[in-house]
């Protein structure tokens, strides 16, 4: 894997996960690649999302911190040593008219988003 001009990584987050990212303000942008596949999306923003392939379109679904029944947030540990907000869909997704054949479309795209 390369690196994105402009974006940190790509950082192991476990085996077989690689993660880019970006920060635009306090708005963080992130591509994971999850086995050789990879999707994209935003936290920090007012409407987080994610993009993903489904099918052969590419799909953008809204996000929100998850939590548990009890109201509190949801974390992951990663490598031991980093704790990772977790997000989940709210919405069934939409699809979006954006030609992604690359992490560097994707990069692109979410860029693009927050020009």
């Amino acid at each position: 894997m390369k690196p994105l001009t402009g974006w940190d990584g790509p950082d192991c987050i476990t085996e077989g996960v690689y993660r880019y990212s970006k920060c635009i303000s306090w708005i963080r942008l992130y591509i994971d690649v999850v086995h050789g596949v990879f999707y994209g999306g935003t936290c920090g923003a007012s409407q987080n999302f994610e993009v993903e392939r489904e099918g052969d379109r590419w799909m953008r679904f809204e996000t929100d911190l998850a939590t548990t029944p009890a109201g509190e947030l949801v974390m992951r540990l990663r490598g031991y040593s980093t704790w990772d907000v977790v997000y989940e869909r709210i919405s069934k997704g939409t699809p979006i008219e954006e030609t992604v054949e690359s992490i560097e479309d994707m990069a692109a795209f979410l860029e693009r988003c927050f020009a």
